[in-house]
Order: structure tokens, then sequence, then C-alpha cells
């Protein structure tokens, strides 16, 4: 509810009160009194007052603090912009491939990115704006389905090799596990909005698994502890709808310590909800 009073000191001296929660009026030949009891902003605000007319002079009182409120709905506005806060879990599931790099061949359909986070975000101005930081994890297969495979040497090295002849593939993949914390900012209104931001990666571990048929029989090869750059940064952009979201993530960082492995960073693309 919105009540605009006049106060008497001045004249023209208007005072407009936005969305008082109770309004009382009491008005006879001889008296006028409004009473004002809580606000959008101030729950507990009280104000009162009364005018009388005894035999032909008018008296007047009051109780509380009328200027308490914000003055023209320029300053109501600005007032009611309050910061808001707010927090969500996402999970996204999608599809990954390795880009940069001739030699590394994956199926971006193959692979798979999966991941979940939780973040803590501030809508400043109430209008549809959001900035939030998060913390989560994340799993990326990077996964080739030529006849080509990873290899782990002994002394660390990372390679892609072929396969021998008589072989049948099946994959061939590097996967990696990480601690991700993105930092976002998005815009929304309704049901329909975007979002992009960078997100940190710390990579804590990374395995090689192919596997393959030679002569009939099925082969597997793991390793594990492949040198991953520790820490790495995407760039990620969302698409949200009144069904589900889209997402579209690039790395432009070297996947591997380059000193180990092959140069070739990463794309993935999919859903979150």
């Amino acid at each position: 509810m919105t009540a605009s009073f006049a106060y008497a000191s001045e004249p023209n001296d208007t005072i407009t009160v936005n969305k008082a929660h109770k309004v009382i009026i009491v008005n006879s030949d001889s008296l006028l009194h409004v009473e004002v009891n809580g606000t959008e902003d101030e729950p507990s605000y009280h104000y009162e007052t009364t005018l009388r007319n005894t035999d032909g002079n008018y008296e007047s009182s009051s109780v509380g603090d009328l200027f308490n409120f914000s003055i023209g709905n320029k300053f109501s506005k600005a007032k009611n912009r309050q910061p808001r806060y707010d927090c969500n879990l996402h999970v996204f599931f999608g599809f990954n491939g390795a880009t940069g790099n001739d030699v590394v061949k994956t199926d971006l359909w193959q692979g798979f990115n999966i991941g979940t986070y939780i973040d803590w975000g501030v809508h400043p101005w109430r209008d549809g704006h959001r900035f939030s930081v998060g913390f989560g994890m994340e799993w990326q297969n990077y996964r080739m389905t030529s006849r080509n495979q990873f290899v782990k040497a002994d002394n660390g090295n990372i390679t892609v090799e072929p396969l021998g002849e008589n072989v049948e593939p099946k994959f061939s993949r590097i996967k990696t596990f990480s601690l991700i914390f993105p930092i976002m900012y998005s815009y929304q209104q309704k049901d329909w909005g975007f979002s992009f931001g960078p997100v940190i990666n710390c990579t804590s571990h990374s395995t090689i698994k192919t596997r393959y048929k030679a002569n009939g029989e099925k082969h597997k090869i793991k390793y594990k502890d492949l040198h991953p750059n520790t820490m790495t940064v995407d760039l990620m952009g969302t698409i949200i709808t009144p069904w589900i979201n889209f997402y579209i993530k690039y790395n432009p960082c070297d996947i591997l310590d380059t000193e180990y492995g092959p140069k070739f960073h990463s794309l993935s693309i999919g859903f979150m909800i």
C-alpha cells in the first residue's frame, strides 16, 4: 500500500510513504488522526499525527519520526534497491574434447564433462544483475576412438602412439579431476538470461585408460599421475531458459605440463540444472 501525507509545517510539503503495512485514518468534524505502522524497509516503524479543531483553534501533535521515510520517488526507489543474497546448487553434464593439437585427436561427442558446484551470489540492485563466487568439483574425459593411444613412458612423458596391426581399438582416454572455483556475472529477467565468467581449476588427479582387442583377447592398460597443470582457467558462458540451461567452456591453458605431455586445450558443451 502507498500513502501520501501533507505535513502542516509548510505548504505543499509532501512526504511519500511507500508500501506501508497498515494505515489508520480517523476523521470527524473536529478531529483528523492518521497512524502508520510498518513499511517494507522498516517493519517496526510507527508514526501517528493528530489535528484537532477546538473552538476554531487548530492543535496538532505527533508521535514518531515522519522523516525516516524516503522523500520522493527517486529516493524511495534508491532505498528499495537493497542488496539481496542467495545460494544456488548447480549440476552440469556434457561433452568434452581436446583442441589445439593435430596429434591429440579426441572425439568431442565421446568424451564427457561432469561436475557440480555451489555458489553464493549478490543482487546489488534487485533488477536482474547477479555476481557470484562458487566452489565445486569436475571430471573431464578426453577420449580417442581412432587407432591411436595415450602412453606414459617410464620417464613420465606422455605421448600419442599408434596401436599395432591386427588390433581392434575401443578407446584411449585421459581423465582429470579438479576442484573448481567459478566467478560469474549473470543477468536474468523472469526465466531467461545469461551468465559468463572465469572458472579456476585446481587439478589434483589424472589417469590414462586404453582398451582394445588383439587376437580376439581384450586388453586394458592404465597409467596415473600424468603431470597435469595444477591450475588452469576456463572461460564459461551459459544461456538460461525456462526449461534447461546450456553452457560452453573453453580452457585456453595447457591441460598437461608440456615438459611431460603434448600441448592441448579443452572445449566442453552441455546442459546445466
